[in-house]
């Protein structure tokens, strides 16, 4: 069986596309995770779910730096996004969402 993204640069940017989309909803439900574990008090739970947010995080950011160039995202936008956490997830997938890859496009 063959892909269509094995010879296709612009197939192969819709699919890292798409886990960027699926990153950036992770992203978000492990932030509200998060935060109420710590609203709640517990401490424990606070911890782990710390980390594997900031995993989670680290690879969101490198996948949105990563897609930056065909994405044609201006380092000003990607940078908005970073600082602003969960919001800036969400953005990115409302992004995604409504503009879609351009058509003109290609991964690296």
């Amino acid at each position: 069986m063959e892909y269509e993204y094995v010879d296709d640069p612009h197939a192969e940017l819709v699919r890292k596309v798409a886990w960027l989309k699926w990153g950036s909803i992770i992203e978000t439900v492990s932030y509200l995770l998060l935060l109420t574990f710590w609203l709640s008090g517990h401490d424990l739970l606070t911890a782990m779910v710390g980390s594997l947010h900031g995993m989670i995080w680290m690879g969101f950011v490198g996948m949105l730096v990563g897609l930056r160039v065909p994405m044609r995202w201006t380092w000003t936008w990607v940078a908005l996004a970073v600082v602003t956490g969960p919001i800036g997830a969400v953005l990115v997938y409302e992004r995604i969402r409504r503009q879609g890859v351009p058509e003109d496009a290609t991964a690296r």
